[in-house]
């Protein structure tokens, strides 16, 4: 008889101490010290989805001017702006989409999970390549010559310099550009320049009357 209390006995505490919804896992949220807001599984990997049940959040709140808070169905758990400490949560996931953010800036600091049976959300990453540059050819020289168009559509250039002259330089001057070959210098440059709208002046430094003015739009 004794030992059929001793094993009912055991048996009730074991059932006391079973796993219960609130020991799913453990998230870390961090916010601070600077512009960065996180959430965390306790894996330590970034949380896009979890199932639903109950979890404990424990909040690193890093700085005075940030504050880390949890919304969604169900849930809606804050740290102060002004603390900074560690404070901690227990909260219940279900179907939905949650969004944790800083009040202060949640335009710049703020991240999503989605728990249950809505899918994570989906990332997709756009690569844009930028278009090459287009080619342009500048000349000065032989002689007292110097050739460029007088308009051209702003952008980026790739710009062949052909300078065959040893008395007369090119100096392409004008809006974020100021780029020039020696003056006694005879040969080939290459310069890429991104030309915006307005005017750019082509001239020589050592005859200043050779000019030639590019118009940008």
């Amino acid at each position: 008889m004794r030992i059929a209390v001793l094993t009912i006995a055991i048996a009730a505490c074991l059932v006391a101490v079973a796993p219960t919804g609130a020991d799913n896992g453990q998230l870390v949220g961090t916010v601070g010290p600077g512009f960065g807001i996180f959430l965390k599984d306790s894996s330590g990997a970034a949380v896009t989805h979890l199932d639903a049940g109950t979890y404990t959040l424990l909040v690193h709140d890093l700085s005075e001017e940030h504050n880390f808070h949890l919304v969604g169905p169900g849930v809606d758990v804050t740290t102060d702006v002004v603390f900074t400490g560690d404070q901690t949560f227990t909260i219940t996931v279900t179907n939905g989409t949650y969004n944790y953010v800083c009040d202060v800036h949640s335009s710049t600091m703020h991240g999503q999970f989605t728990g249950g049976s809505t899918p994570p959300p989906t990332t997709t990453t756009t690569t844009t390549t930028p278009p090459p540059p287009k080619p342009l050819t500048l000349r000065v020289g032989p002689g007292r010559t110097l050739t460029a168009p007088a308009r051209l559509a702003k952008g980026r250039y790739a710009i062949t310099v052909r300078d065959l002259s040893a008395v007369d330089n090119l100096h392409l001057k004008g809006t974020g550009v100021d780029r020039k070959t020696g003056v006694a210098f005879k040969g080939v440059a290459h310069w890429t320049v991104t030309l915006k709208a307005g005017s750019y002046r082509v001239f020589s430094d050592a005859h200043r009357t050779l000019s030639r003015t590019i118009r940008v739009s």
